[in-house]
């Protein structure tokens, strides 16, 4: 349900505002997250809008309902409304930004896993990575599946085993760190892609293995764009998505869901295709079973 009305009361340190809507002044829960984003916003005679879809409930003895997320912020003035947010402009910047990618790397990382036993001296490293280049037409320009070999601790652990069901003797046939980063500079540099990769851990597993290994940091050639923080925004979805969830969003649901970088890269490739026909209107997707 839309609300939208006149903010009467704000009580941050309980998280809950009173709001004139439809002649009537109701109470709505502040989620901690919105009213850390939003707080500065959050004032006495502004008009807001935003979803509610929780049922009501008690909360400090009051009746409240949850607000799920906010659309839009403004303070009304005598020529023109002062907008603080609007989730429509922002959703415009998407579009613009999805639109303006030309070389695309869908780029995927499995890294090495903790031990059953906590070892305090054990560090994750890149173990294998994925990627598929392409041009603005989808012509592809490179694929890249490579089974990287660790550097500090060369041998796997059982977890490790287990969860990407691969052996020691594999890892041991991949190639060094150093053949990758070289090779990995080199396109880089040489096609200047967009970098998607679905959420921020690759991205920080990258920045890491520089230092491991000791070479020098490639992010100041990288533009990596966070196709899953993109998704929350645009959706209005407060919780992480699973990368085969949001597959499931624009095809139907893959029964087969491994563990492998370049599998999941071509995964990222069909989520891209899918959401960039949502922000150009396209397509609808249906949001229920994430939220």
């Amino acid at each position: 349900m839309i609300i939208t009305g006149l903010i009467k009361s704000v009580d941050e340190e309980e998280k809950i505002l009173t709001l004139k809507h439809k002649n009537k002044v109701n109470t709505y829960y502040v989620q901690k997250s919105l009213m850390n984003n939003f707080s500065k916003y959050l004032k006495v005679g502004y008009f807001i809008q935003f979803i509610v879809k929780d049922e009501p409930r008690i909360y400090r003895g009051i009746l409240v309902r949850n607000i799920d997320h906010i659309r839009k912020i403004q303070v009304l003035r005598h020529r023109k409304s002062l907008v603080f947010f609007d989730y429509k402009n922002i959703n415009n910047g998407i579009q613009k930004l999805i639109n303006s990618l030309e070389n695309i790397m869908y780029l995927d990382l499995e890294m090495t896993m903790h031990p059953y036993k906590k070892d305090p001296t054990f560090r994750q490293e890149v173990l294998q990575v994925g990627y598929l280049l392409e041009d603005a037409n989808g012509n592809v320009i490179k694929k890249y599946n490579k089974m990287i070999k660790p550097t500090i601790h060369k041998t796997i652990t059982a977890r490790t085993r287990k969860f990407l069901k691969i052996t020691q003797e594999e890892v041991d046939k991949g190639i060094d760190y150093n053949e990758f980063y070289e090779d990995f500079k080199e396109t880089i540099l040489k096609y200047k892609p967009a970098i998607l990769a679905w959420g921020k851990n690759d991205f920080l597993a990258l920045k890491d293995s520089y230092i491991v290994n000791k070479r020098s940091s490639l992010i100041g050639y990288t533009r990596y764009i966070n196709l899953l923080k993109i998704h929350k925004t645009f959706l209005n979805v407060r919780n992480d998505i699973g990368l085969f969830n949001a597959y499931g969003l624009y095809y139907e649901p893959l029964q087969k869901q491994s563990h492998d970088a370049f599998e999941d890269a071509q995964v990222t490739k069909k989520i891209l295709e899918g959401f960039k026909s949502l922000v150009n209107e396209k397509i609808t997707v249906d949001t229920k079973n994430l939220i």
